[in-house]
Protein backbone atom coordinates (compact mmCIF):
# COMPACT_ATOMS: atom_id res chain seq x y z
CA UNK A 1 0.00 0.00 0.00
CA UNK A 2 1.51 3.20 -1.19
CA UNK A 3 0.73 6.35 1.22
CA UNK A 4 1.59 10.23 0.81
CA UNK A 5 4.59 9.95 3.30
CA UNK A 6 6.23 7.42 1.09
CA UNK A 7 5.57 9.21 -2.02
CA UNK A 8 7.04 12.29 -0.76
CA UNK A 9 9.79 11.35 1.12
CA UNK A 10 12.93 10.44 -1.41
CA UNK A 11 13.40 14.52 -2.04
CA UNK A 12 13.36 15.94 0.72
CA UNK A 13 15.75 13.16 1.77
CA UNK A 14 17.58 14.80 -1.49
CA UNK A 15 17.78 18.20 -0.15
CA UNK A 16 19.39 17.29 3.39
CA UNK A 17 21.92 15.53 2.26
CA UNK A 18 22.55 18.92 -0.14
CA UNK A 19 22.05 21.02 2.89
CA UNK A 20 24.50 18.98 5.66
CA UNK A 21 26.98 19.30 2.48
CA UNK A 22 26.43 22.72 2.51
CA UNK A 23 26.36 23.14 5.97
CA UNK A 24 29.28 21.78 7.05
CA UNK A 25 31.94 21.25 4.11
CA UNK A 26 31.71 24.57 2.70
CA UNK A 27 31.87 26.71 5.70
CA UNK A 28 35.61 28.07 5.89
CA UNK A 29 37.23 26.27 8.76
CA UNK A 30 39.05 29.60 9.80
CA UNK A 31 35.60 31.11 11.03
CA UNK A 32 35.21 27.68 13.28
CA UNK A 33 38.83 28.04 14.74
CA UNK A 34 38.26 32.16 15.34
CA UNK A 35 35.26 31.45 17.24
CA UNK A 36 37.10 28.24 19.23
CA UNK A 37 39.63 30.87 20.32
CA UNK A 38 36.91 33.33 21.29
CA UNK A 39 35.78 30.25 23.37
CA UNK A 40 32.64 29.67 21.58
CA UNK A 41 31.02 26.06 22.12
CA UNK A 42 30.31 23.70 19.40
CA UNK A 43 26.68 24.38 19.83
CA UNK A 44 26.99 28.20 19.69
CA UNK A 45 29.45 28.15 16.66
CA UNK A 46 26.52 26.29 14.66
CA UNK A 47 23.73 28.56 16.15
CA UNK A 48 25.51 31.66 15.48
CA UNK A 49 28.33 31.03 12.71
CA UNK A 50 27.76 28.27 10.40
CA UNK A 51 23.54 28.08 10.06
CA UNK A 52 23.54 31.87 9.52
CA UNK A 53 26.11 31.74 6.89
CA UNK A 54 24.55 28.69 5.34
CA UNK A 55 21.02 29.95 5.27
CA UNK A 56 21.07 31.23 1.56
CA UNK A 57 22.27 27.62 0.37
CA UNK A 58 20.14 25.81 2.80
CA UNK A 59 17.05 27.91 0.84
CA UNK A 60 18.42 27.04 -2.59
CA UNK A 61 18.52 23.67 -1.92
CA UNK A 62 15.05 23.19 -0.32
CA UNK A 63 13.74 24.81 -3.49
CA UNK A 64 15.42 22.82 -5.36
CA UNK A 65 14.48 20.00 -3.98
CA UNK A 66 10.88 20.84 -3.92
CA UNK A 67 11.13 21.79 -7.69
CA UNK A 68 12.17 18.55 -8.65
CA UNK A 69 9.48 16.65 -6.92
CA UNK A 70 6.93 19.27 -8.58
CA UNK A 71 8.01 18.79 -12.04
CA UNK A 72 8.94 15.41 -11.75
CA UNK A 73 6.96 13.15 -14.27
CA UNK A 74 8.37 10.11 -14.32
CA UNK A 75 8.98 8.75 -10.83
CA UNK A 76 4.96 10.60 -10.22
CA UNK A 77 3.57 8.11 -12.60
CA UNK A 78 5.57 5.01 -12.06
CA UNK A 79 4.84 5.74 -8.22
CA UNK A 80 1.20 7.15 -8.42
CA UNK A 81 -2.34 5.44 -9.06
CA UNK A 82 -4.89 7.16 -11.33
CA UNK A 83 -6.86 8.78 -8.11
CA UNK A 84 -3.50 10.35 -6.47
CA UNK A 85 -1.66 11.71 -9.80
CA UNK A 86 0.91 14.74 -9.21
CA UNK A 87 -0.31 18.01 -11.00
CA UNK A 88 2.80 17.18 -14.08
CA UNK A 89 1.36 13.73 -14.33
CA UNK A 90 -2.73 15.14 -14.25
CA UNK A 91 -1.32 17.91 -16.81
CA UNK A 92 0.32 15.00 -19.16
CA UNK A 93 -2.27 12.74 -19.46
CA UNK A 94 -4.71 15.85 -19.59
CA UNK A 95 -2.66 16.61 -22.84
CA UNK A 96 -2.35 13.42 -24.14
CA UNK A 97 -5.99 12.22 -23.76
CA UNK A 98 -8.62 13.94 -25.80
CA UNK A 99 -12.32 12.39 -26.65
CA UNK A 100 -12.12 10.80 -29.76
CA UNK A 101 -8.51 11.41 -30.48
CA UNK A 102 -9.15 14.92 -31.43
CA UNK A 103 -6.82 17.88 -31.50
CA UNK A 104 -6.21 19.30 -28.23
CA UNK A 105 -7.77 22.22 -26.64
CA UNK A 106 -4.65 24.20 -25.97
CA UNK A 107 -6.69 27.37 -24.56
CA UNK A 108 -7.53 24.56 -21.38
CA UNK A 109 -4.41 23.27 -21.91
CA UNK A 110 -2.43 26.44 -21.65
CA UNK A 111 -4.80 27.52 -18.45
CA UNK A 112 -4.01 24.30 -16.23
CA UNK A 113 -0.37 24.88 -17.17
CA UNK A 114 -0.44 27.90 -15.76
CA UNK A 115 -2.44 27.07 -12.97
CA UNK A 116 0.13 24.15 -12.09
CA UNK A 117 2.91 26.71 -12.36
CA UNK A 118 1.41 29.28 -9.79
CA UNK A 119 3.22 27.68 -6.95
CA UNK A 120 6.49 28.10 -8.10
CA UNK A 121 6.53 31.07 -9.05
CA UNK A 122 4.90 32.30 -5.37
CA UNK A 123 7.81 30.56 -3.88
CA UNK A 124 10.06 32.47 -6.40
CA UNK A 125 8.61 35.45 -4.84
CA UNK A 126 8.80 34.74 -1.45
CA UNK A 127 12.20 33.57 -1.47
CA UNK A 128 13.69 35.94 -3.82
CA UNK A 129 15.47 37.69 -1.77
CA UNK A 130 17.10 34.38 -0.38
CA UNK A 131 18.19 33.08 -3.85
CA UNK A 132 19.91 36.41 -4.51
CA UNK A 133 21.86 36.00 -1.37
CA UNK A 134 22.45 32.62 -2.36
CA UNK A 135 24.13 33.97 -5.32
CA UNK A 136 26.20 36.81 -4.20
CA UNK A 137 27.38 35.21 -1.09
CA UNK A 138 30.36 33.23 -2.85
CA UNK A 139 31.62 36.33 -4.19
CA UNK A 140 35.60 37.00 -3.00
CA UNK A 141 35.65 40.70 -1.69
Amino acid sequence: MRTDVQRLLPRPVQAAVVAVLLLFVLTPAELDEAARLDGASSWRILRSIIIPLSWPGLVVASIFAFLLGWNDVLFASVMTSPDSRTVAVALQVFGATQEGGAIPIYGQLMASALICALPVVVLYLVFQRFLVGGLTAGGVK
